[in-house]
């Protein structure tokens, strides 16, 4: 997918420094190729906007249904999962997440969210451990989207039989998404609250890795936090393999001594039953019965010791494999930085920030990072592409903008400037006729709780709203501000004055 790019109007706000730090935005739509795990996304601001706690609470529900031991969680039109349990050896297990035909996700940062919410709620892993994996599992299941073949050689019959061929895995255009996806996440033991509960091992095999080094930083960070907890893995393992091991120990040392204690009690009991009367070979007979049924229970926990003992053995193993692949990720990742410094260009370049219009006939388009030392080439563009150029201003280093929605409102959105990422949005709809007011850290724009009589309204950095006036404003206000008082007119053009904090109506005399 290319940006159809019509009108190019460059508006210079600041120079950044020489290098601009990469986010999981779509970049690809600014290069000659579009790399196969570069998800295209929705970028329009949706008539619905539903927060991140609600995103993820969707994934956290179905999470929290499987702990408990759903089989079957969700709905089959919107997002389900599938619990694939089965003693295969040499195969993996697997959770299947499905996206039905009414999912409405559209983006993959709210996909991952969910993801994340789930790998929450089933496995009691922390937000920063499932965010990663969630991360992970969205690329494994684009570099492997459709590939059946890769799925059977490594996966169970179960986890087989509740997969549709044109279904695996996750495509890399959203609008493939809904009714089109069965996302496989890899289980390893599938404990709540033990690291290893999803296998990363496969997450990490070298066609996820090698998408990864696609990125201007080669993926170093987030394949840095994957080593980690790989590490985190290791230790946990290992420490589980001492417990169990001295555990498996200790009762094998007491059976040992129990079982001679019955043999012993058996040899008197037979030597003792050749002279015994008959109602003293009835109390031998029960007691014999006794310790039969006593050996019994020691061949169960001798049988228990030693599935503990290979137990032991199971988890000492995986520590040692996920020492070994932690050593050899590191060195990968060092080399690629070591790489990385070798490549680094000598002269920086220098970005500027510009916008890229849609086309001629309404404001709306992208803000975008232009490298003034490369003859101009475009270096990045906002993931949002309907935002109203004619509002963008700048508070610190953050970007603030009106962008608009399905439905022609607009909302507030805040934009980080070295990213472009969009960092917030409002949750009041602004006029669509309205501009944008900074004065300092306040920002000031048109209310549309009545499109034909908006209110001057006051929003704070993290777009909260904090006061709007009573009295309605004209769609096409403008704004004038004289120490504490903003200069506006009313609904009927006649001038209107409010106080900068509260957006009182005050007269003349008020100006301070």
């Amino acid at each position: 997918m290319k940006i159809r790019v019509i009108t190019i109007f460059l508006l210079v706000f600041f120079t950044l420094a020489p290098a601009v730090a990469q986010s999981d935005i779509n970049n690809s739509e600014l290069e000659e190729h579009l790399a196969p795990v570069e998800f295209i996304n929705n970028e329009r601001t949706p008539a619905r906007i539903d927060t991140r706690l609600q995103i993820w609470q969707i994934g956290n529900s179905l999470g929290l249904a499987a702990k408990n031991g759903a089989v079957n969680a969700g709905q089959t039109e919107r997002y389900f999962t599938i619990r694939c349990k089965a003693d295969e050896s040499g195969k993996l297990t697997a959770d299947i997440f499905g996206l039905g035909p009414n999912a409405g996700v559209d983006h993959i940062r709210n996909l991952r969210t969910i993801l994340q919410g789930y790998l929450e709620g089933a496995y009691d892993y922390s937000a920063h451990d499932a965010a990663l994996i969630a991360q992970y599992v969205s690329i494994y299941n684009a570099v492997f989207r459709g590939n059946m073949d890769y799925m059977k050689e490594r996966y169970n019959s179960v986890v087989i039989n509740n997969l549709v061929p044109e279904k695996v895995g996750l495509d890399t255009h959203y609008n493939q998404w809904p009714g089109k996806t069965l996302i496989i996440i890899p289980l390893g033991n599938a404990v709540p609250g033990s690291l290893s509960a999803v296998d990363t091992t496969p997450l990490t095999e070298l066609e996820v890795i090698d998408e990864m080094r696609k990125d201007d930083d080669k993926g170093v960070p987030d394949r840095k936090d994957m080593v980690d907890l790989k590490e985190r893995e290791s230790d946990e393992a290992e420490k589980k393999a001492v417990e169990q091991s001295q555990a498996a120990d200790k009762e094998q040392a007491a059976l040992a001594e129990e079982r001679r204690q019955v043999e012993q009690e058996k040899q008197q009991l037979a030597e003792e039953k050749a002279t015994a009367d008959t109602e003293r070979q009835q109390e031998i007979a029960q007691k014999e019965k006794e310790l039969d049924q006593k050996e019994q229970e020691l061949t169960r926990r001798e049988e228990a010791a030693s599935a503990q003992k290979e137990e032991a053995q199971k988890n000492q193993e995986l520590a040692e494999k996920k020492t070994a692949e932690a050593q050899q990720e590191r060195k990968d990742i060092a080399a690629d930085q070591q790489q990385m410094i070798t490549d680094e260009p000598s002269a920086p370049s220098r970005l500027i920030l510009g916008v890229v219009l849609n086309d001629s006939s309404s404001p709306l388009g992208s803000i975008a990072l232009i490298d003034a030392a490369a003859d101009d080439k475009m270096f990045q563009t906002s993931e949002l592409t309907t935002i109203n150029i004619r509002t963008i201003s700048l508070i610190d280093d953050s970007i603030y903008a009106l962008a608009s929605q399905d439905d022609g409102s607009y909302r507030l959105v805040k934009i980080a400037a070295d990213s472009l990422e969009t960092v917030a949005q409002g949750a009041d709809a602004i006029s669509a006729n309205s501009l944008l007011w900074v004065r300092e850290s306040d920002i000031y724009a048109l209310v549309s709780t009545d499109p034909a009589s908006p209110r001057f309204a006051l929003f704070d950095k993290d777009l909260q709203l904090k006061a709007q006036s009573v009295t309605a404003v004209h769609p096409f206000a403008s704004a004038l501000f004289n120490r504490n008082v903003i200069v506006t007119q009313r609904s009927n053009g006649q001038t209107l004055f409010l106080n900068t904090r509260d957006l009182t109506e005050v007269g003349l005399a008020d100006v301070k």
